[in-house]
């Protein structure tokens, strides 16, 4: 993905990497975005160990001081979350402040806002800075918009979409004919609310025996998911396949019958629109951008974060309901499709870097 002169270079974990923004970047190359050269990706993390990750980044900030000397890289588009996502990317952005770039930043983080307002002293002082570095703000969500307009009011923002890969559009098939599988893609964390989903189920898997959930993910609370799904005596009917990749995601979402989301933060879910463009009912919270992306009866079923009985109730709904589901379903995937194609998202970033990049008519 390396230009020897790219308009515009994007920061960001690599494509192979786990995690949401890794899969926005995946669905960028397979779109086509790095093919020409305009745009090059340089990843500044990958999975591994603690000195695999250091030289990753640090490969990443040579190559880019490389392209900024030879004057190349008009546009810096960076991909932000939380912790040290913003610590590492920070030094990207000063370095493209000094050298005059334009900066993107693009935050996906859900709790983004609460990770800054967290913090105090020079480290709040810096990370404000460095947010107001930027020339062009994007964000996932309405909270977010709303955080980042009380930080920097006098910055351009916009709300952004992620892409969905073009190739969930294109089958024909009876979205009706699924297995009846429950299924949930994503870290196994308590800020998913994986617990909250066992409990839904053990009550769905009563009127239904048939009924099975897949947990697809890893991360530390999969022994305590275990030992949960062992006390609800469900465990026959829970799986937990580990964090798999995006063939074996793609074929477990044309075989479920509901995707379900139960976060308690999030930002704007990859799995949520991979779902809907695949045709696959999806019952999820009302946190971040997800009222954004989803309203509540028209392309999905919403619930409030922590409200076991609620989701609880919803799932039931759903599963029985096959009417529901099939007008659900379409209305998710026309939704999605309309504002989210990978080629659609491709073709807005192209123009944005190619507005930014342009210099500014002087006054006449």
């Amino acid at each position: 993905m390396m230009s020897s002169s790219p308009l515009c270079v994007m920061i960001g974990p690599g494509p192979q990497s786990q995690g949401g923004i890794a899969s926005v970047v995946r669905v960028y190359a397979e779109a086509g975005l790095f093919a020409d050269g305009e745009v090059c990706m340089l990843p500044s993390f990958s999975e591994g160990g603690k000195t695999h990750k250091l030289g990753v980044a640090a490969l990443a900030l040579l190559q880019y001081a490389g392209l900024l000397m030879r004057g190349k890289g008009a546009v810096l588009h960076i991909h932000v979350a939380s912790d040290a996502s913003f610590w590492r990317k920070s030094i990207f952005i000063w370095m493209a402040s000094l050298a005059r770039r334009k900066i993107i930043f693009h935050l996906h983080s859900g709790g983004f806002g609460r990770f800054i307002d967290n913090l105090a002293g020079w480290q709040r002082r810096y990370a404000i800075a460095t947010i107001r570095r930027s020339s062009q703000l994007l964000c996932l969500s309405t909270p977010a918009q709303n955080w980042l307009k009380q930080i920097a009011p006098e910055l351009p923002l916009r709300l952004w979409p992620n892409p969905v890969p073009a190739c969930l559009f294109e089958d024909n098939e009876d979205h009706m004919a699924r297995e009846p599988v429950v299924l949930f893609l994503g870290a196994l964390l308590p800020a998913k609310g994986v617990a909250e989903l066992l409990q839904a189920f053990a009550t769905l898997h009563a009127a239904d025996p048939s009924a099975q959930l897949v947990l697809a993910g890893s991360g530390p609370d999969l022994a305590a998911l275990q030992a949960q799904a062992a006390e609800l005596h469900i465990q026959d009917n829970v799986h937990f396949p580990g964090w798999i990749d995006a063939q074996e995601k793609a074929g477990w979402l044309r075989q479920a019958r509901v995707l379900t989301l139960a976060s308690h933060v999030e930002g704007q879910p990859m799995v949520l629109l991979e779902a809907m463009a695949s045709g696959t009912a999806v019952l999820s919270t009302t946190v971040g951008g997800i009222p954004d992306l989803i309203e509540h009866g028209v392309h999905g079923l919403l619930v409030p974060a922590h409200d076991t009985a609620a989701l609880t109730a919803e799932l039931l709904r759903l599963w029985g309901d096959e009417a529901l589901r099939k007008r659900l379903i379409q209305a998710a995937r026309a939704h999605v499709s309309e504002r989210h194609h990978a080629l659609q998202v491709n073709t807005a970033l192209m123009q944005l870097y190619r507005q930014l990049a342009t210099p500014a008519a002087a006054p006449p």
